[in-house]
């Protein structure tokens, strides 16, 4: 198994954070393995089918997604080119807003296995980028959220 986590300090709430995660559209944004995804079903239970590419190849999956009660989400590849593919958004309320942990775990074909510590290095980059992204999303989204209340 390989495994990544990174972490970010989002400068807003965590029910501003929470917000711009749930919507699960958002991810072709922000996450740079996913050139597009189709979301279906409810928000506890959705499922998605996704396009994009990993490592410049290209690939297609389907995941199943859970939001969590911290306020993020679990996502699991349920088909596509692994065998096991497991994403988390973690959320924790800090001082000065919410701490973003994101996961992500890959089972690799035993073909894929010498190239693992170039990929965790590759996989390192495209969260940290991810994550930066999520927080100017989320911390947008929160300074627009405090002007509608300011105006109305």
């Amino acid at each position: 198994m390989l495994t990544v986590t990174r972490r970010i300090l989002v400068s807003a709430p965590r029910d501003s954070v929470q917000l711009y995660l749930s919507d699960l559209q958002e991810i072709a944004k922000y996450e740079p393995k996913v050139d597009a995804i189709e979301v279906s079903g409810a928000e506890q239970g959705s499922s998605a089918s996704v396009t994009g590419r990993f490592l410049g190849l290209p690939w297609r999956g389907t995941f199943r997604f859970e939001m969590t009660k911290d306020g993020g989400y679990r996502g699991v590849m349920v088909s596509g080119p692994l065998r096991r593919m497991e994403c988390r958004m973690i959320l924790r309320p800090v001082i000065g807003g919410t701490l973003v942990e994101h996961e992500e775990a890959y089972e690799l074909p035993l073909l894929m296995r010498p190239l693992k510590s170039l990929m965790r290095r590759w996989l390192d980059a495209t969260l940290d980028n991810e994550l930066g992204f999520i927080k100017e999303g989320a911390e947008a989204l929160n300074r627009r959220l405090h002007l509608q209340g300011l105006e109305a």
